[in-house]
């Protein structure tokens, strides 16, 4: 073992709730990546003591299995008793997260040489909150336009973009869903363009993976305290196919850095001691409390609510907030000024694409006038 890896810190990761690209698969609606900084030795004597305890069958523990049992539930009650902060969850609602890559590849390519703009007024969130409500509220043409999406990114059926979203397309549609089907068509070369970019393999084919930004997010994270660090991780398709970001991280110990985008401060950086090691969970007792983190995050949000959920809400809302893709409503209430703003930034987008004009040109001084006006006349939500 060399020095670098001796002062190293290994840190555990697995999953729950993997659908890949289908993020509107019915069989899971929540998607939950978590981490633990322990040691093999300590892992393996706290496994083995559960399995021991609680009567767990395999040798092994299964967080998906755990979940649905009594003993089971008390098992993972213990991992977090133990470990506590020494544990980081990443969870996601899948539906805002496809809401949210709808943004991505739908809108900031259109303005992307200008896009520090529109994220600086927090545009991205108001578009990601209005199409997962419409969805959610089964608004007429949301679910379609969801599905078609998804489908555009999976296929890369560039031959449709110039009628995207037409099967979305509904007398009773929400004036917002018009516009954002209608300013896709306008726009249809940027969107070609960058799925062109994307590719077929690597980024491209696992484009609307939740898995990569998870784990990214969540060792930036522990960058922040722990200088080198070593990633375990269950084998994953996505993270074995691109891991090109994660080896770029190799040996920078002592340079992290951080975004202060949108006014907050995240850190984008961190230093692994070497490229991600690939794990068998039978094995890897490490994993094995992580896949149980995971499949207790996920339940905590799937299940019907009681008690257990309850409780462990409480907890995941103290180390699970690592780059989660939850919904938040104050991004669409209309008697706020900021979300009034980009409600006309929206309609001005519409206007401009329709009438193929610059979505650039003027748009900051635009905005300026936008929010000074709102001041002296607001909008009647």
């Amino acid at each position: 073992m060399t020095r670098s890896n001796h002062m190293s810190q290994r840190i555990y990761f697995d999953e729950s709730g993997f659908t890949g690209n289908n993020l509107l698969s019915p069989v899971q609606n929540y998607f939950a990546y978590a981490s633990i900084a322990t040691e093999d030795a300590e892992a393996k004597d706290f496994v083995d003591e559960l399995i021991s305890q609680y009567g767990i069958q395999g040798g092994e523990l299964k967080g998906s299995k755990l979940v649905k049992f009594n003993k089971g539930r008390k098992a993972i009650d213990k991992i977090f008793d133990r470990f506590g902060s020494r544990i980081k969850i990443s969870i996601s609602e899948k539906k805002f997260a496809l809401a949210c890559k709808f943004h991505e590849y739908i809108f900031e390519p259109c303005y992307s040489a200008a896009n520090s703009l529109f994220y600086g007024i927090g545009f991205h969130r108001f578009i990601a909150n209005i199409l997962y409500v419409d969805f959610i509220a089964r608004g007429a043409g949301a679910e379609q336009i969801f599905e078609e999406f998804e489908a555009l990114i999976r296929n890369r059926d560039e031959s449709k973009l110039e009628t995207i979203f037409s099967s979305s397309a509904h007398p009773e549609n929400s004036p917002i869903l018009a516009q954002v089907r209608e300013f896709a068509q306008f726009r249809a070369d940027d969107i070609r363009a960058e799925l062109q970019a994307l590719g077929d393999t690597g980024v491209g084919k696992w484009a609307l993976d939740l898995t990569n930004s998870a784990l990214f997010t969540l060792l930036a994270n522990w960058g922040t305290t722990h200088p080198s660090i070593i990633a375990v991780c269950d084998p994953s398709k996505p993270l074995q196919q691109n891991q090109g970001i994660f080896n770029a991280m190799v040996g920078r110990q002592g340079e992290q850095m951080f975004s202060d985008l949108m006014g907050e401060r995240h850190p984008i950086t961190f230093s692994l001691a070497e490229p991600i090691v690939f794990a068998d969970s039978k094995t890897t007792h490490g994993i094995q409390l992580a896949d149980a983190a995971a499949a207790a995050a996920v339940y905590a949000f799937a299940a019907p609510r009681d008690e257990q959920t309850e409780h462990w809400r409480s907890i995941i809302a103290q180390i699970g907030h690592y780059g989660s893709i939850i919904p938040d409503y104050d991004e669409i209430r209309l008697s706020d000024r900021r979300v009034q703003r980009n409600a006309l930034v929206l309609l001005e987008l519409h206007t401009r694409a329709k009438r193929g004009q610059s979505l650039i040109e003027g748009m900051g001084e635009y905005m300026q006038f936008v929010t000074r006006r709102l001041i002296t006349h607001p909008l009647n939500a």
